[in-house]
Formats: structure tokens, C-alpha cells, sequence
């Protein structure tokens, strides 16, 4: 299995993995700015391609998306981890850019180019205890709509 860490960074990749970031580090195999296209990768190449903590500083996601797709063989997973909107860890970083939520990665489906195979979102103990995670992530959309700046999601 060919896998890509996408973005890397100081935190070093994950295991048996390509890592691609903007800056140098001794564990960084290729050094590119995700916001410029096309990446220096070959088509159809990743098994698994590893975006945590990444999509949230993009200029353009859906353009880093269509990155994703081209350089993804078929039947790859993309896992992606960012701060949900509600989270105060999407407005404590000033170079978070863009804010995402459940019905984002929905849209992002009915592009046609990709399939939700699964979403969580992850919430502080407190509210593990309280079972609100448990009802955001059986209805996330009621959950965002009605409850998620009450009760704000970490990541999703």
C-alpha cells in the first residue's frame, strides 16, 4: 500500500509513508506548496492519501480535492481531520483559512469524484459523558443546524 501524508509539517508523517510539505524537515520527502498545481506527484498513484490538520490552511480546497483525486488510484481513502467549524481550534490558528462541518464533506460527495465511506465527529470528554457526541454523529446535520454552538465538536 503506497501512502502519502499530504502537508506533514512539523509533526512528522505517518508511518511508511510519502510526506509532502512546504517546509523542509528532515522527515519532509518532497517540498511543495499545496497550493500550487499541479503537485510534483504521478497520476494514480496513492493507496491512501493522510490530510490531518491540513485542509483548513488551503486556498482553495476543492482545487487541492481535484489534487487528490488525480493523484489517487482507484479505490484510494483520503482521510481527512480539521477542526469543525463549531471548534475554538478553528479560530485559535491565524492561518486557518477555511472552517469545515459535516454537510461540507456532503457537498464534496456530490462532486461525483468522492464517496464518504465513513465521518466522525470528536468532542471533549465532557460531552462523550453527556452522549452528545453520540447524537451528533448519528445526526450530524440536526446537530449542526440546532445544537453545535451549544455544544461544539473538536474535529470532525
Amino acid at each position: 500500500m503506497k501512502r502519502l501524508d499530504l502537508g506533514c509539517g512539523l509533526k512528522g508523517k505517518i508511518k511508511n509513508s510519502i510526506g509532502l510539505d512546504k517546509r523542509v524537515a528532515p522527515h519532509v520527502d518532497v517540498v511543495h506548496d499545496l497550493n500550487v498545481f499541479p503537485y510534483p506527484l504521478p497520476d494514480n498513484e496513492f493507496d491512501w492519501i493522510e490530510m490531518s490538520n491540513i485542509i483548513e490552511h488551503i486556498d482553495n480546497p476543492l482545487l487541492v480535492m481535484n489534487e487528490v483525486y488525480r493523484i489517487s488510484k482507484d479505490g484510494a481513502t483520503a482521510r481527512i481531520i480539521t477542526p469543525h467549524y463549531s471548534s475554538h481550534l478553528s479560530y485559535g490558528d491565524m492561518e486557518h483559512k477555511n472552517r469545515f462541518g459535516y454537510c461540507a464533506f456532503i457537498s464534496l460527495e456530490e462532486t461525483g469524484l468522492f464517496k464518504i465511506k465513513k465521518h466522525l465527529l470528536h468532542f471533549s470528554d465532557f460531552y462523550k459523558f453527556m452522549f452528545i457526541s453520540t447524537f451528533a454523529n448519528l445526526f450530524p446535520r440536526k446537530w449542526e443546524k440546532y445544537l453545535c454552538f451549544i455544544f461544539p465538536a473538536l474535529y470532525i
